[in-house]
């Protein structure tokens, strides 16, 4: 470790902590992947991407003392949310909050949405991490159910947002819920 007296603000790329070059200014890009579709699509600029895992818990308290005493904690369910906020009304993006997917094709052909005909859409997610500050995380997450989580305002004083949660679900295929892996920081001298 470099002495307290050295400012020069080499940081070694490295996950293990104490590091100042793993603390994160999260930048990137999203990518969504419906189920039939080959390839992933960019969702366009997406200001907020967040992941909540939910673990419900069941608590042990033995009964052999005056006072109730916790000893085991069991996990009995797992699941986490995805929130993201796009900023894109593209035709995609839009069947998203519609829960309609488009039928047409790619500008300049018009698109047709058909609201509610897809109630439940199933795909795939991928950020990817574009920050200049701290570790990029790539993430993917191969089965999430999606659905729009804000009313979408068509009407407005301010840039237009399109929100939407979803389910991250368990993928029988890959085997897991989802990856996360992270490329060393570089360092800011």
């Amino acid at each position: 470790m470099p002495p307290l007296h050295d400012f020069s603000g080499y940081v070694e790329g490295s996950l293990l902590s104490p590091n100042i070059g793993n603390y994160y200014v999260g930048k990137g890009a999203v990518y969504s992947q419906l189920l039939g579709e080959h390839s992933y699509t960019h969702v366009g600029n997406c200001p907020t991407f967040e992941f909540m895992a939910k673990v419900t818990q069941l608590d042990h308290y033995s009964s052999m003392t005056g006072v109730k005493i916790k000893d085991f904690t069991a996990v009995i369910e797992i699941a986490a949310t995805l929130t993201m906020v796009l900023e894109e009304f593209t035709a995609r993006n839009m069947g998203f909050a519609l829960l309609g997917l488009p039928s047409g094709g790619p500008s300049p052909t018009p698109d047709v949405i058909d609201v509610f005909a897809n109630p439940v859409i199933y795909g795939a997610l991928r950020f990817i991490g574009g920050n200049d500050v701290g570790p990029n995380w790539t993430v993917d997450f191969p089965l999430v159910s999606l659905r729009p989580n804000k009313a979408l305002s068509l009407i407005g004083n301010t840039w237009g947002t399109i929100d939407l949660e979803g389910d991250v679900l368990y993928d029988h295929v890959s085997g897991t819920f989802g990856v996360a892996k992270a490329t060393l920081p570089a360092s800011p001298h």
